[in-house]
């Protein structure tokens, strides 16, 4: 999957993209179609689970890859800090609850949405924080995604304190 923060011409500048596809800051903007938003949302988290199993570090939040239907798990049993209003929507009960990775106007709660976007980002800041690689939380989740393969392809790996290659 191509993650690439030079977007092509006709994409405003900063726009990050990935397999070509815009991935905008605010994935409720107009300016993109559903289907754009959703597809790059699902291969995002594809990207995410593949570099995780590639680097042998378990997400604290399941990724169900779907391509442009992805979405995530959170265990309502378990209290997170800074926790959303979006997770209040919980079964009582204490199971999983699926939050969407996608967009669908009139089909998907914007707040279950906006939930499922933070459940993502801390699992892409698990696997920075996880590699030792230095991230800004206001960073593109691509710019951190991009930082973090950088450091794989330049063969730093934290845990020889060192160069692997």
């Amino acid at each position: 999957i191509h993650v690439s923060a030079n977007p092509p011409d006709d994409y405003p500048q900063h726009q990050y993209t990935i397999a070509g596809l815009p991935l905008p800051e605010d994935v409720h903007t107009l300016a993109i179609t559903d289907d754009q938003v959703s597809t790059s949302l699902g291969f995002l988290c594809h990207f995410v689970a593949l570099v995780s199993k590639y680097l042998a570090i378990p997400l604290r939040y399941a990724v169900v890859c779907k391509w442009s239907r992805s979405a995530i798990l959170f265990d309502s049993s378990i209290s997170i800090r800074g926790n959303n209003s979006a997770s209040s929507s919980s079964s009582p009960s204490g199971g999983k609850v699926v939050y969407p990775l996608f967009r669908e106007r009139g089909a998907i709660d914007r707040e279950q949405l906006d939930f499922g976007l933070v459940l993502l980002e801390r699992n892409v800041g698990c696997l920075l924080r996880t590699r030792g690689v230095e991230f800004r939380q206001t960073w593109n989740v691509l710019a951190k995604m991009d930082k973090l393969l950088m450091q794989v392809i330049e063969g730093e790996d934290p845990s020889f304190g060192g160069n692997a290659g």
